[in-house]
């Protein structure tokens, strides 16, 4: 224990350093602990591992840092500010916070992916510094030029132009990145890529496809160079050059076969002649495709495929902060149990869809919904059951709507449907379809006993035959939605 106490003690030795110790060897643990090695003021004074072998283990021996497989030791390095848990092992976390060392931060959990959030992002600035200095080269070779090529006016007008194309490129690019992170929207944000492979790397089609976990497809999120009904909308990541670059990184066909499978994330494949494709990464995870391809040949210098990679690295980032600001917006505005909109943005979207109807003449019509006898099926059967009839019921809800309609949960067991431009007849009979598939609807009963299932009772308003304010549509679709339960429950009453 000696002997590891003055070990480390001579890893922090200079003052004015924060000391940081890292809980865990694998690859994005060796990841931080190269980065935090470019970093002035902080330190890595040790690395634990239960295994030897783990790849940060190796890493930090061969950089002279302490290195240990007993978690405990880590409590006894003199000078150490801060333990960073990169094991992503609970036993790890639990163990840490169970005895914490005195005088010593530990950070796990949301805390661990914002440092390394932050140390991605930092690499990534590096990039684009690199991108201000080729201007500044670009500027320099300008002047040099002018000074050494004035005997020939043709050469030094050739020279010019190339330099100065390669200025506007570098110019593009500058503003490209400034403009990645003005917007917040995934649309404006993949439109921006698909208008920098362009503009930058001169790309005649182009197209930026986002990964969906749920399904393992890549959806078409923007495009550019041919109408978007030309590209495939939903590709399986098992296919086409997007697949290839989903799986095993950049992938280039220079000379596409005629009719190529590579090629069929265009519906006229054989037009295609060459296609590069980019995973965009977030961390060690790939949240879309950036592609681009020509009806020509045409293989991407080293230059230029660095700068692709350098137009993938800030897009992903982008890319990730867009889709974390539309999925917050989502939460802000949806119910989370039923994933249907909630209470108050029911209320916005109804004065909206209000307003429509009055300014253009249309009618709007609106059902209310609630769930009969549901209190004694939770009483019954226990709510985890009881949560699970109102899922199934937006379920439901969702499959009978068209893409203009609105669902929300409006509190408890009850729910609303805004139809916009439908007529008492259309509401009628969407809540007619919704109430016998929700009679239909198996539900689980006791352990050992067969399904059961559950009913609704639902009311229908329209204005303005019923009501002229949407606060009146809601009261007047709630009072019948009341009397279809007053007369037996299990079916639908329009409002009179």
């Amino acid at each position: 224990m000696e002997e590891m106490a003055a070990s480390v003690a001579t890893a922090a030795s200079r003052s004015g350093q924060v000391h940081i110790a890292i809980a865990g060897g694998g690859l994005r643990a060796t990841s931080v602990l190269r980065l935090l090695g470019d970093i002035e003021h902080l330190s890595v004074v040790a690395v634990y591992d239960a295994s030897r072998a783990a790849p940060a283990v190796r890493l930090a021996d061969d950089l002279g840092i302490f290195t240990t497989s007993e978690l405990s030791e880590l409590s006894q390095i003199p000078e150490l500010d801060l333990i960073l848990d990169m094991s992503e092992e609970p036993s790890v976390r639990q163990a840490l916070e169970a005895q914490p060392p005195a005088n010593v931060e530990i950070v796990a959990g949301c805390g661990a992916e914002l440092v390394w959030d932050l140390l991605v992002a930092k690499k990534r600035s590096e990039e684009q510094e690199k991108i201000f200095v080729e201007l500044q080269v670009a500027y320099d070779k300008i002047r040099s030029h002018e000074r050494r090529l004035q005997s020939s006016k043709e050469a030094l007008e050739q020279a010019n132009d190339e330099l100065e194309s390669r200025l506007a490129e570098i110019f593009f690019t500058h503003e490209f990145f400034k403009a990645l992170t003005s917007y917040s929207s995934v649309d404006d944000v993949a439109s921006l890529i698909v208008d920098g492979a362009n503009g930058i790397l001169g790309a005649e089609i182009s197209a930026v496809y986002l990964f969906a976990q749920e399904d393992w497809t890549l959806r078409l999120r923007a495009s550019q160079g041919r109408p978007e009904e030309a590209f495939r909308a939903v590709v399986p990541v098992s296919e086409t050059l997007l697949g290839m670059a989903f799986r095993d990184g950049f992938a280039q066909e220079a000379d596409v076969p005629f009719g190529a499978e590579s090629a069929r994330w265009y519906t006229a494949s054989e037009e295609i002649r060459s296609q590069v494709a980019l995973p965009l990464r977030s961390g060690e995870s790939i949240i879309g495709v950036l592609l681009i391809a020509s009806a020509t040949y045409r293989e991407l210098t080293s230059a230029e495929k660095e700068r692709l990679q350098v137009i993938g690295n800030q897009s992903s980032l982008a890319l990730q902060n867009a889709l974390l600001h539309e999925e917050l917006e989502r939460l802000s505005v949806t119910d989370r149990l039923t994933e249907l909109y909630n209470h108050g943005y029911l209320q916005q979207r109804l004065e909206e869809e209000f307003e429509r109807a009055a300014r253009f003449g249309h009618t709007l019509s609106l059902i209310m919904l609630d769930i009969d006898d549901f209190k004694q099926y939770n009483d019954r059967y226990g709510h985890p059951k009881g949560d699970k009839v109102l899922q199934a019921v937006s379920s439901i809800i969702r499959q009978n709507l068209r893409e203009i309609d609105v669902a929300a949960r409006y509190g408890g067991e009850e729910f609303v449907v805004v139809l916009p431009e439908t007529d008492v007849a259309g509401a009628l009979a969407v809540a007619e379809r919704i109430r016998k598939s929700m009679s239909q609807h198996p539900f689980p009963s006791h352990e050992g006993a067969g399904p059961v299932t559950q009913t609704i009772s639902l009311g229908v308003a329209t204005y303005p035959i019923h009501a002229t304010t949407p606060s009146r549509l809601i009261e007047t679709a709630d009072k019948a939605m009341y009397e279809a339960k007053r007369f037996g429950k299990n079916q639908v009453t329009v409002a009179s």
